[in-house]
């Protein structure tokens, strides 16, 4: 026992000198001072607007690549590994799954079968009033959200058309979150 105290009060006294040498603690600033440079200019980069924004695919996504090898006698040899590498990759250049479809493009037809009849499929109906608040048209939008647009109070009184560019600009102002209540029907 006291063979091992006197290894560590040694190596306690080593510590010591070490982090007490200015030397050190330049040379650990410095080290410090790099890495976090590193660090803060990859997050500068990644949040650079103009770079290219698309979501990254996860690698789950495409699910597990399964690995064959080879095995002769208990032993794979150096070619049966290089075969099951190979055939690995192969296997996982496969093409990758259809994007999820997003948009206003593909939203609009589903919200609107969902606001005016409760089902995304369902075809819109540009007259549809709500009996429980100022929601109307095929979009459900409320009167004060409408805010008197092309000179009529209610959305069921526009057009179609009208109805569907007011709709665009909300979506554009604010995604799909004016229509989260029904978010459960269209998104199915």
């Amino acid at each position: 026992m006291a063979a091992g105290s006197a290894r560590f009060v040694h190596a306690r006294a080593a510590g010591a000198w070490f982090s007490a040498s200015p030397r050190v603690q330049r040379a650990a600033a410095a080290h410090i001072l790099v890495i976090l440079a590193v660090a803060l200019t990859a997050i500068a980069m990644h949040q650079r607007p103009g770079v290219n924004a698309e979501p990254l695919a996860l690698a789950a996504a495409s699910g597990p690549v399964p690995a064959r090898v080879a095995v002769d006698a208990d032993r794979p040899t150096a070619r049966s590994a290089r075969a099951s590498v190979s055939r690995a990759k192969t296997k996982s250049r496969s093409k990758p799954a259809p994007a999820a479809p997003t948009g206003w493009a593909h939203w609009s037809g589903r919200i609107r079968g969902c606001e005016s009849h409760g089902r995304p499929d369902a075809q819109p109906d540009y007259k549809a009033k709500n009996p429980d608040s100022s929601a109307s048209g095929a979009y459900q939008i409320t009167d004060s959200t409408w805010g008197g647009r092309y000179g009529v109070a209610h959305a069921s009184d526009a057009t179609p058309e009208q109805q569907d560019a007011a709709a665009a600009e909300l979506y554009r102002g604010h995604g799909t979150a004016d229509w989260a209540a029904s978010a459960a029907c269209w998104r199915r």
